[in-house]
């Protein structure tokens, strides 16, 4: 901050700047000024009032001059360059006192009563050094001389000189007061102006932790409230009037969730090792009207600014609904959400924990659903999670509690078993079929394959151990696959004749259509067999179709009409599961392909269709219309022949209708 040398301007600096650094230089520059000044004239007026006035000289009033000078001009320096504050607070006072004695012991006959009027100068000048020490040195000074002077009181009086010196000294007084006044009103100013910023920021500071979200508590070094937030009295039960005064642990009874034991004071544990603590997310506090709830907190000491603890501050909140949606995320997190079993990564975390020498033997069980695919095809997923469901509670209910009971893929499930032996396992792996084999779906069996290994030396890698039971699975699944598979397809389609018992007929008239045209075509009885087994299942997709769909009596909408024409495509993927029916599969696939490209579900045109499938169609078509609909009434053999001629090259193959017309229908019931 620039320095001046003008008064006002010394007082507008100290008045404008919050710098107490600044303001201690700005009354050092001021003190020179008046002190310097004061000492310089002294010197100089103490010769030329010997000399001209009292028409005296003398070697002492030369040294009294030069020493007045010479403390005058050690003033201007040591005020401008001396940079430490406190010792030139002490160089001040001893100084001041110095030369007050001095003026006394030397003047005092010279100038009378005057050398009170400079004391009174020199104790406003140390008013600026607002150190006590100061002023007190100060008036125990004057107190002193003027005792040592009182027997000489009014005794001494040179007229002009007296005069003289006494105006000069009270024309300095006033400067000095006036300057004093102007600096402690300025002071006073700026302390009232801090004030009420002060009390601003404390009313800003009260409202701020009033509508905060989180309860704040604060207390003193006794662990006494002080100060409460709507939020803590909210929390606690307690209102600010009534907790303030009161110590921490009657507002705040905290209490271990896992131990049900009182906990440990954060306030106290905080005052004692002065250091910011966080509380753990087991707290539980016990509101007055005892109402219990999980918070979560942050405790903090309040330092003064040389470091010194005053007291704590408490911010808490009410942590009960986030506690209980993490423990939902924690338990989504290692759960399986459609069967509430434990998921892949928990069971790769458990295998890792439990593949220790303590637990062995440790024996692994990995299951597989069979047919689930053909499920999920046949009746949609909804019935494909209800038969994993109840897979699931199959193991539920036959494993032990200790066990890890894991679904880690789709139809896949693992189960740990820590100190069980492979026999055991063997037996639990039997338990768990036979009550699987009670279940059903749709009125379909479940059946599952299950694989076993067993761990038990400590150097044997836990997944080698699984790959021994992932195989053993596997052999099973194989020597299983095709009778199973073909269990579920045969079941799959004897719930499809339940759901509409006309598909039954219907199916097995195509059937016997199509082996006519395959004994027409002189197959062998393999080939034969396999036509009219096409010709069975042709429709078997139509079991993912809706009921009321089936046997509704009018006409149906587009999007019904999307969901017939889809049967298809069920179908292959129905059979496609089981190789007993794959090659069938192709056929039924392109059962509703036609000659013209015009049919669905790929619009393969001509020879692109299998002429198996041409033959399917071809029988479905006419047994189709043979046959009471709910939405019209049958055509009669004849009828039906014609309309099969007459899209002949269109939507039949003209080949297969002439065999037909010539050397079929006349083997059939026509009408």
């Amino acid at each position: 901050m620039p320095q001046s040398n003008k008064v006002p301007d010394i007082i507008r600096a100290i008045n404008e700047t919050d710098d107490e650094g600044a303001i201690l230089k700005f009354e050092n520059l001021l003190l020179c000024m008046f002190a310097s000044p004061v000492l310089a004239f002294g010197s100089i007026t103490n010769l030329v009032l010997n000399s001209l006035v009292l028409n005296r000289i003398s070697t002492g009033n030369i040294i009294d001059s030069l020493t007045l000078f010479s403390i005058a001009l050690f003033f201007e320096v040591y005020a401008r360059k001396a940079q430490n504050e406190k010792l030139k607070g002490h160089v001040f006072t001893i100084l001041f006192s110095v030369i007050l004695v001095y003026l006394v012991v030397r003047f005092y006959r010279e100038i009378g009563d005057s050398v009170w009027t400079i004391s009174a100068c020199l104790v406003f000048l140390s008013i600026l050094r607002t150190r006590k020490t100061m002023l007190f040195t100060m008036v125990a000074t004057i107190f002193l001389t003027a005792v040592y002077a009182w027997p000489d009181l009014g005794k001494y009086n040179h007229g002009v000189a007296y005069y003289f010196c006494q105006t000069v000294s009270f024309l300095v007084f006033l400067l000095i007061t006036a300057a004093v006044h102007q600096i402690i009103r300025n002071r006073f100013s700026k302390i009232k102006s801090q004030y009420k910023n002060v009390l601003s920021t404390e009313t800003r500071l009260y409202l701020t932790l009033s509508s905060i979200g989180d309860g704040v508590v604060t207390v003193d070094n006794n662990e006494i409230i002080d100060f409460m937030n709507p939020i803590a009295e909210d929390l606690t039960g307690w209102s600010a009037q009534e907790a303030c005064g009161k110590s921490f642990e009657t507002v705040f009874k905290l209490i271990d969730e896992r131990t049900s034991k009182k906990s440990e004071s954060p306030i106290g544990n905080v005052l004692r090792r002065k250091e910011r603590t966080e509380l753990t997310n087991h707290t539980i506090l016990i509101a007055r009207g005892g109402n219990q709830r999980s918070i979560e907190n942050t405790t903090a000491p309040i330092t003064c600014q040389n470091g010194a603890v005053t007291g704590a501050v408490l911010v808490f909140r009410d942590y009960t609904e986030r506690k209980e949606k993490l423990r939902e995320i924690e338990y989504l997190s290692f759960h399986d959400q459609l069967t509430g079993l434990y998921n892949r990564r928990f069971f790769e975390e458990e295998l890792k924990r439990l593949d220790t020498g303590r637990n062995l033997p440790f024996s692994i069980m990995l299951a597989d659903i069979n047919g689930l695919k053909t499920i999920n095809d046949a009746f949609g997923h909804q019935y494909g999670d209800t038969l994993i469901q109840s897979v699931a509670e199959a193991f539920k209910s036959t494993c032990r509690a200790d066990d890890i009971i894991s679904r880690t893929g789709g139809d896949e499930f693992v189960i740990l078993l820590p100190r069980t032996e492979r026999e055991y396992a063997d037996k639990l792996s039997d338990r768990v079929k036979r009550s699987i084999e009670t279940r059903t779906v749709m009125n379909i069996g479940i059946s599952i394959s299950i694989g076993c290994a067993t761990k038990t030396a400590e150097n044997q890698p836990a997944k080698e151990v699984m790959k021994r039971a992932e195989d053993a699975m596997y052999q099973k699944k194989i020597f299983n696959h095709s009778s199973k598979r073909s269990a579920v397809i045969k079941s799959i389609l004897n719930t499809l004749l339940i759901k509409s018992p006309r598909e039954d007929a219907h199916s097995k008239r195509v059937s016997v259509i199509c082996e006519a045209f395959a004994r027409a075509y002189n197959l062998s009885d393999d080939e034969t067999k396999e036509l009219g087994i096409a010709g069975e299942l042709h429709d078997i997709g139509k079991i993912a179709v809706d009921e009321v769909i089936l046997n509704k009596p009018g006409s149906l909408s587009e999007s019904e009409l999307d969901q017939i024409r889809r049967h298809p495509e069920t179908g292959y993927r129905i059979l496609g599961t089981s190789s007993e029916f794959y090659k069938i599969a192709e056929f039924v696939h392109a059962h509703h392909e036609r000659w013209d490209g015009k049919g669905y579900p790929k619009g393969l045109k001509g020879n692109d269709i299998h002429w198996k499938a041409r033959i399917i169609s071809i029988a479905d078509s006419y047994d189709a219309m043979t046959c009471e609909r709910p939405y019209r009434n049958p055509f009669s053999g004849i009828e039906a022949l014609e309309e099969i001629k007459k899209h002949a090259g269109t939507q039949f193959d003209p080949d297969l209708v002439k065999i037909f017309v010539d050397q079929i229908a006349e083997k059939i019931e026509l009408a």
